[in-house]
């Protein structure tokens, strides 16, 4: 199953790292850990460079030819990250090999390393360029030859001052940046207290996903690859290998975390860091002081942004819903939904969810096609992803000021088990401020929710109420909080009736007679199905 790359959306899992080598921010800068004397290099290159490459050619580098080798080594190490990709090719943004290969006085090196690399040695080139790319909107393409890419990678420490010195700077930068934006800043807060699995737990852990028929968040099937090459499988592209998804995990982690970067405004500002780029299976097996931690995810998040920013319909939308009217695969409308909003609307068309959204959201659809007409195809995703960004950031910024750290996935979040409540509160309430309506995911069944309802709600964290007694919960408290977490289940008319009346003659819950709580029901929808519920238990 290929999906075009133009269409994808970041998912935080195996794929994302693909998806960056076509983003000219990201490129290079993001990649950018901790140790920055550490690159990683082709083996071979370094001898290469030193002994059969021209030492007039590399003077025009630099005066000293050791300076020289390690600025051509600067170069090629953006390319490391290919390794652990599909397609080898990678765009390299020229502002941004200026500012990591630059002399003092500023001047424009990077074109005369790439010549020295093209031209390589007497058996051939040391870097392959894809010339054809539009000037002023794409970035040239690089590729690493066969016979620098397949005997691997080295690490290599930078030994010239005065290249440290510039890497310093870059990271400097990025750090600042970083602790402008309230989602890196967070991630910077919380990367001290993780702990991570080591390589030989997660080949265990991964053998047993396999014989579980584990499928990644694009519906690929899990794999030992067992030293066997992409051929072995006639479905290869349909396979996400447990040794590569390793591998993976160990470029981003075994130098120290990524420095977290925010994207411009075609990604909406979302954030990339080692922990988006990872595997999802790999990343559930993170923990802070040996508990892993749980993820908060939202139902459905684009579907219903889409619906609050085109003016669909239907609320609190979700992927099962969609499957069940249309009879398509669960499994399938959710891999759809991961594009389908970015496509371009020819190619939305010809996908399965479209008979769907044509059917049941026609003024919707005119107004996307309308939007893409005018405004370009990728306009539909750079406004969802930029009204998700701003969610996530307002989130996180609340929990923040509660003392509460989460590791961020786009549209997901990574907390302790002891913040859970707070967190899928917190969650709940700023996206219905935002007019988007849906939830978060939750374990349990519908019905189960709306039975508890919020029984047991002093559990020890901060409500989310501004009155001040804390002590008995008002009767605000308790139908602002039920309808947060509750409010997909149930219709609104019922519950602003029951507080309508119970606010004229009481304000805390405890006030209400016994008798009068036992004739409070809210109508309900359950997959479908209407009811009536108690209202308190």
């Amino acid at each position: 199953m290929n999906l075009k790359k133009e269409y994808l959306s970041l998912t935080g899992d195996t794929e994302d790292l693909q998806i960056l080598h076509h983003d000219e921010k990201f490129a290079e800068l993001a990649l950018i850990f901790p140790n920055v004397n550490s690159i990683l290099i082709p083996k071979k290159l370094e001898t290469n460079l030193k002994k059969y490459v021209s030492k007039e050619l590399l003077k025009a580098i630099d005066p000293d030819i050791n300076v020289a080798v390690e600025k051509c080594l600067v170069l090629v190490s953006n390319l490391a990250s290919t390794y652990y990709t599909d397609d080898r090719w990678k765009r390299l943004n020229s502002k941004i090999l200026h500012e990591q290969t630059k002399n003092k006085d500023n001047t424009f090196i990077y074109s005369k390393i790439i010549e020295v690399l093209k031209e390589g040695t007497s058996t051939g080139t040391m870097l392959e360029v894809d010339e054809h790319y539009a000037k002023g909107r794409d970035s040239r393409k690089y590729k690493l030859p066969d016979s620098y890419f397949k005997p691997g990678l080295n690490e290599y420490f930078i030994k010239n001052s005065g290249i440290i010195q510039t890497r310093n700077r870059i990271y400097y930068r990025l750090i600042n940046e970083a602790n402008e934006n309230p989602i890196c800043n967070n991630l910077l807060k919380i990367y001290q207290r993780i702990e991570l699995p080591t390589s030989k737990e997660l080949l265990a852990i991964g053998k047993k996903l396999v014989k579980e028929n584990y499928t990644t968040k694009k519906g690929k099937i899990l794999t030992m690859r067992n030293k066997h090459i992409d051929s072995y499988w006639k479905d290869a592209d349909n396979r996400s290998f447990v040794e590569n998804n390793i591998e993976i995990f160990e470029y981003l982690t075994n130098r120290g975390f990524m420095i977290p970067s925010a994207g411009d405004e075609r990604s909406g500002g979302r954030v990339v860091d080692s922990f988006t780029l990872m595997p999802s299976w790999i990343r559930n097996e993170i923990s802070i002081d040996s508990k892993k931690l749980v993820e908060c995810d939202f139902r459905a998040l684009h579907p219903n942004i889409a619906m609050h920013l085109y003016n669909g319909k239907h609320e609190f939308l979700t992927h099962e819903k969609i499957a069940k009217t249309t009879g398509i695969d669960l499994k399938e409308v959710k891999i759809e939904h991961l594009s389908f909003f970015n496509k371009n609307w020819y190619s939305m068309m010809e996908s399965p969810l479209f008979g769907y959204y044509s059917k049941h959201e026609p003024d919707m659809l005119q107004q996307i096609y309308n939007d893409k007409k005018e405004h370009g195809y990728k306009i539909t995703s750079k406004k969802m992803f930029k009204l998700e960004v701003e969610i996530m950031t307002e989130v996180i910024k609340y929990l923040n000021s509660v003392g509460v750290y989460v590791l961020y996935v786009y549209d997901a979040l990574l907390c302790e088990e002891k913040d859970k409540t707070l967190v899928i509160e917190t969650m709940n309430r700023i996206i219905l401020e935002h007019g988007v309506k849906t939830n978060v995911k939750m374990e349990t069944s519908a019905e189960f929710e709306v039975e508890c309802a919020i029984e047991n709600h002093d559990n020890g964290v901060e409500t989310i109420a501004d009155d001040n007694d804390t002590k008995r919960m008002t009767i605000k408290e308790y139908f602002k909080r039920f309808e947060i977490k509750f409010g997909s289940y149930i219709t609104e008319s019922s519950l602003d009736l029951h507080k309508s009346v119970l606010s004229e003659f009481y304000t805390y819950i405890d006030e209400i007679p016994e008798e009068h709580k036992n004739n409070c029901f809210v109508e309900t929808c359950i997959d479908g199905v209407f009811g009536k519920q108690k209202l308190f238990k």
